[in-house]
């Protein structure tokens, strides 16, 4: 007969209770300290006025080489710019071996917000600062209550908006680099000119059914996709590598091409909470 144990057994709630009360929950603490610490280390400063909430803000950026995101959305009650070096592991193992220091929370770019009082303009641009003379990939994050108009210039990454509204010129790609996959989402209304182009990733945008324009999809070497399953669409065009059309009789120009993958535009209910695999 097995011999029974006199081993009390805790319940997994309570040991975790007690487990935090013998010093685990300090632990955290100072985890969560480092990480707030890290994350304002590689932060960009912005210099300027402050970003209001209620102030109408635009943002241009360039990022030579590197991911962009913009992210617009009320959720984030302040403005907030942050970067990442994308090889940064590789760097520190390469200063290690040849004996040079690599600072990953160095002044990589500079913010400054341009304003008249009404409209404002934050302003992203690169600085000259390279690790022995070779300046890693970096992507770059912006989180803003609101973004009226973008401006993006890249190479060698990706670029995601997340609920911009009003102009947006994005161009990913130079002559000696190839840019990446650009995705716009927003629930807002697209009433104003939209251009979006890539030399090396696939062009999406998912608006709100509230939006409108006089569309102009293009991709050579991939395929075009309008899905418009609401409004009204007009006087489309289908083509090889090509589609036009107006839609909700809309008169500024939404212009997509992606010169190596897929031009597409969906129309959906809640756009930035929509995925677009499988496009």
């Amino acid at each position: 007969m097995p011999r029974k144990s006199t081993t009390p057994i805790i319940p997994l709630t309570l040991a975790g209770f007690l487990l935090a009360s013998a010093g685990c929950g300090q632990r955290m603490g100072g985890l969560r300290a480092r990480i707030e610490a890290n994350k304002l280390a590689r932060s960009v400063p912005v210099q300027g006025s402050p970003v209001t909430i209620g102030q109408i803000t635009a943002i241009d950026i360039e990022n030579p080489w590197g991911d962009v995101v913009i992210d617009a959305r009320p959720r984030n009650e302040e403005s907030f710019i942050a970067f990442k070096v994308r090889k940064e592991r590789h760097l520190r193992w390469r200063g290690a071996w040849q004996g040079f220091e690599f600072d990953p929370t160095g002044e990589y770019f500079t913010a400054v917000h341009e304003t008249n009082g009404e409209v404002g303009t934050v302003v992203i641009r690169p600085t000259d600062l390279t690790v022995e003379g070779f300046r890693p990939p970096i992507d770059v994050i912006v989180y803003v209550p609101r973004a009226d108009g973008v401006r993006v210039r890249n190479a060698g990454g990706d670029v995601k908006v997340i609920g911009a509204v009003g102009e947006i010129d994005v161009r990913s790609g130079t002559d000696d680099m190839a840019g990446g996959d650009i995705e716009i989402r927003t629930d807002g209304r697209l009433v104003d000119p939209i251009i979006a182009t890539s030399n090396g990733g696939d062009v999406k945008i998912v608006a709100s059914k509230d939006s409108a324009g006089t569309i102009e999809l293009e991709a050579p070497r991939g395929r075009v996709t309008f899905d418009g399953r609401y409004g009204v669409t007009q006087h489309s065009r289908p083509e090889k590598g090509r589609w036009t059309g107006v839609w909700n009789d809309g008169l500024n120009q939404i212009s997509l091409r992606s010169e190596t993958g897929d031009a597409v535009m969906v129309v959906v209910d809640h756009p930035t909470m929509y995925t677009l695999k499988g496009w």
